[in-house]
């Protein structure tokens, strides 16, 4: 009796692997994103003879790290007209964080604080129960008392014990005033010193150096002539942690300043980076976009911001190209206007333009590649997601040794003797985006909405992406084939907030031909997760998921050209068997890293014509071996009586074996495509996780019924022997012998 309900399953799932594989490949080719470069509405005009430079000392700019990749240059830029000091009763030290976690950190963990949590994490500090967090900081200016003129670089600065500054690095042009200042020590620690970390020293000036010698990381000549002293031993009351006893604020309250001006309407001025390739004498010029959609301008000044404000700078590239930092000018800086009291206000007075040369604060270019490479595998696609499936390998390069090289030389030996290693993890994921370039049919006359900070791009008949709400009727756009049409209806969408005042909500647009159009968006990564841990040297599985409805309302995954990360965090740490080595993280950024290269087609694991093409090859394969097994076994059991077949009993049975089976076998199927295609854990929403729930729950429910059918099947078979053995033995006809 099982074999007729059984047999029918196992022969089933025998027939999933006869069904031809959907599982296909990218076809990659080594040309990048046709366009990496994003044109405001207004085209700008690149002549800045009527600029003057910014006066010394009313705003500096320092240039703090440089990173390659294959599709562009970045640079951290810090402007600053000061910043918060920390200090003790002597000497002022401005330790400025160098953490892009940092900030995020203050507003929200560090201020919420209450006073008695602060003094709970006091207690426990005492008890050994709380690590304060750790960041790295540079000093970014030094300055002399009338009492004491020598002057000691801390280790470590701790607030409160709640986080502390690491001071890992010396800025640019640290002292203004050297009257004041005889000697300077500098502790091991410091593993960046520039050439102009130094300006102007005076013949007089002696350095005390921790270190037996200059490290890798500090700039030749850094002293400018100056006497150094090295292997300086700190005294024993200078060697420990610096507690913040005050902080100073440090500049100048009305040097106020506008680095970038983006009006919805009227004008705008961005800021401007000009530059020259090296080996090439052509200046080029790379257009800032504001630091989110809703900003309007960036600035910096205490009466309007702060002492300091960051930008990054991501600049386009081919494969091959850099930048020379030499050549190097920001233009469009503007002072600020002022108020009837004199108080600067958020508004550019553009009676003077300015310009500036930055100070470059590092020594080396990193390229990507010294860290990772990242391979392709493929694209998956199921239920309104697209999954890139990335295979990321870690760099042959020690690039740990150039980056902390002090740490480095450290621990060296416990490195070579594998008691340390080197941990590597993409971190601050949630700063990251994913641009996307891809295709989308467009029908004539139809109208289509995206959202008002939709950042859409359309390529224009010039081959740039500009985005939709830039456009105006009329203006020509380009046809994926390479036709030129036009756009013949663009408007926003107004709506009254609940203060009745009108508000964009939406962007509608029509085309005048109906055709496949090219398109480019950022999407930005939607995780609670913030890293990616790559532990394995060879490869690490790595996969991304996209949700197709945040791309464009007719996306799917055979649309897409291209991905690249922009603005990917590479962290490197030192780490033993079970803990990380305090303050031996640093990290770097790059701009623009491409994880799927551009593809004319792109073909794709389609999950969802695989669930189609199982589910159909599984029910044929059944209904037609469990009819045949039906005639088999109705011309075997025709004369039995009990036996014999029933057809309503038999079809009722299969069909819920059938439906059983079907979802064992899909919940199956389903985990398998969460440990290969839909391998991810960088959201915590999977969209393959709700149907691994259910179908285990009723896979569940499902084997655990059809155990207990078929123990009831074995117990009434044995019973049936059982009475069937004493009716035999009761026709037994006794013959009268013993």
């Amino acid at each position: 009796m099982v074999s007729k309900f059984v047999l029918p399953w196992f022969l089933g799932m025998v027939s999933l692997f006869c069904v031809p594989s959907i599982k296909t490949t990218v076809n990659n080719v080594n040309a990048l994103d046709e366009s990496n470069k994003t044109v405001l509405k207004k085209e700008i005009v690149h002549d800045y003879s009527a600029e003057v430079e910014i006066p010394d000392g009313n705003l500096v700019v320092s240039a703090t790290a440089s990173s390659l990749t294959e599709m562009g240059q970045s640079f951290s830029f810090m402007f600053t007209t000061g910043g918060q000091g920390w200090c003790d009763s002597t000497t002022t030290f401005l330790l400025a964080p160098d953490d892009p976690d940092f900030d995020k950190y203050i507003e929200e963990v560090f201020s919420p604080l209450t006073v008695d949590q602060r003094e709970k994490i006091a207690e426990d500090y005492e008890k050994g129960e709380y690590t304060p967090r750790e960041f790295n900081s540079y000093v970014y200016s030094l300055d002399g008392t009338n009492s004491v003129h020598d002057i000691y670089i801390p280790r470590l600065l701790t607030r409160n014990h709640i986080f502390n500054l690491n001071v890992t690095s010396l800025g640019v042009d640290l002292v203004s005033d050297w009257s004041k200042i005889t000697s300077i020590t500098i502790p091991k620690e410091i593993e960046s010193i520039y050439l102009d970390s130094f300006q102007n020293v005076p013949d007089t000036m002696v350095f005390n150096v921790e270190l037996a010698s200059d490290p890798e990381g500090w700039a030749p000549g850094w002293n400018h002539g100056a006497t150094v002293n090295y292997g300086v031993a700190f005294p024993e009351e200078k060697a420990e942690p610096l507690s913040r006893a005050g902080a100073k604020m440090y500049g100048d309250v009305k040097q106020n300043f506008i680095i970038g001006w983006y009006p919805k309407e009227g004008e705008q001025k961005p800021l401007v980076l000009e530059y020259k390739l090296h080996g090439q004498d052509e200046k080029q010029y790379f257009v800032f976009s504001p630091s989110s959609e809703s900003s309007i301008f960036e600035c910096v000044g205490k009466e309007i911001n702060d002492y300091t404000k960051p930008l990054y700078c991501d600049v386009p590239l081919n494969p091959g190209e850099s930048i020379d930092f030499d050549s190097v000018v920001l233009h469009n800086i503007y002072r600020t206007k002022t108020n009837d009291a004199g108080v600067a206000i958020t508004e550019p007075d553009f009676s003077q333009a300015y310009n500036i040369v930055p100070k470059q604060g590092f020594l080396r270019v990193y390229s990507i590649t010294d860290f990772i490479k990242c391979e392709f595998n493929g694209l998956s696609s199921f239920a309104g997601y697209t999954a890139l499936d990335l295979n990321i390998k870690l760099s042959e390069a020690n690039v740990y040794e150039h980056l902390k090289p002090n740490y480095y030389n450290a621990h060296e030996k416990d490195l070579k003797d594998g008691k340390l290693r080197v941990r590597y993890r993409l971190t601050s994921l949630t700063l990251c985006y994913f641009r996307t370039t891809f295709v989308s049919s467009l029908k004539e006359s139809v109208k289509y909405t995206i959202k008002a900070d939709d950042p859409l791009e359309i390529m224009t008949d010039a081959g740039e992406y500009k985005r939709i709400k830039e456009l105006s009727a009329g203006d020509k756009i380009m046809l994926d084939n390479g036709g030129i049409v036009s756009l013949t209806y663009i408007a926003p969408n107004i709506e009254k907030d609940n203060k009745g005042n009108d508000i964009i909500v939406s962007y509608s647009f029509i085309v005048s031909n109906s055709g496949v159009y090219k398109m480019r968006k950022d999407i930005k990564i939607e995780t609670p997760i913030t890293q990616v841990k790559l532990e394995n040297a060879n490869g690490n599985k790595v996969s991304f998921l996209l949700k197709n409805s945040n791309v464009f309302e007719n996306f799917s995954a055979e649309n897409l050209r291209s991905v690249s990360f922009v603005g990917l965090y590479v962290t490197l740490d030192l780490m033993t068997a079970k803990a990380i080595i305090a303050r031996s993280n640093v990290i770097t950024r790059f701009g623009y890293y491409q994880i799927m290269p551009f593809a004319e087609n792109s073909t794709v694991f389609n999950i969802n014509a695989l669930l189609v093409i199982v589910a159909a090859s599984y029910v044929v394969a059944f209904i037609a071996l469990t009819v045949a097994l039906y005639f088999y076994l109705k011309n075997k059991y025709k004369n039995d009586e009990f036996k014999r077949m029933k057809n309503k009993p038999y079809i009722i049975k299969s069909v819920l074996f059938l439906f059983g089976s079907m979802v064992v076998l899909f919940d199956i199927i389903f985990i398998v495509l969460r440990a290969v295609a839909f391998n991810n854990a960088i959201v915590v929403y999977n969209p393959v996780d709700a149907f691994i729930i259910v179908l285990s729950v009723l896979s569940v429910i499902i084997i655990g019924y059809f155990i207990k059918y078929l123990v009831g099947v074995i117990k009434t078979n044995k019973e049936r022997r059982r009475i069937l053995k004493l009716k035999l033995n009761e026709d037994v006809e006794d013959d009268g012998t013993n």
